[in-house]
């Protein structure tokens, strides 16, 4: 699945194609760039078409010159936010289901150290904040009148 996706407020001085193009090809594949990101048009944000793996989690952030950079999903279809995969909502999470049959017999229960192989950190990565959200360019205007 190809998908667009942003890293807000990124620092400009990176804005190569090379650099664009390995960071694009760190989430998945990277098809593009969005044409006012290749011609450095708009400094809030870059902008990369990306071919998904829906076998895989969403890569949510990467490291870039020592920091984290965030990446944000367009038009992002239905997305786990307990395992990072789109496909399914959290209610339907694969990963929850022997959980909550568990929980019915009095097991385990949900807290990520009862996942083998899962860390708190991989828990916490996932969130609405994933997702791009538009900002309507008619609720700008009326404030600013």
């Amino acid at each position: 699945m190809v998908m667009w996706v942003q890293f807000p407020a990124f620092p400009v001085h990176f804005y190569h194609k090379e650099i664009l193009f390995s960071l694009g090809n760190m989430i998945d594949r990277a098809i593009k760039l969005d044409f006012h990101t290749q011609h450095q048009q708009r400094a809030k944000f870059v902008r990369i078409a990306v071919e998904l793996d829906l076998s895989k989690p969403l890569v949510t952030r990467i490291r870039l010159d020592g920091q984290w950079q965030y990446i944000e999903y367009e038009n992002l279809p239905a997305c786990c936010f307990e395992c990072g995969r789109i496909g399914h909502m959290s209610l339907c999470c694969p990963s929850l289901l022997p959980t909550v049959q568990n929980q019915h017999v009095g097991a385990r229960g949900s807290s990520p150290e009862n996942f083998p192989g899962t860390s708190p950190e991989e828990k916490e990565g996932y969130g609405p904040w994933v997702q791009v959200t538009q900002r309507s360019r008619r609720a700008n205007r009326n404030s600013e009148k």
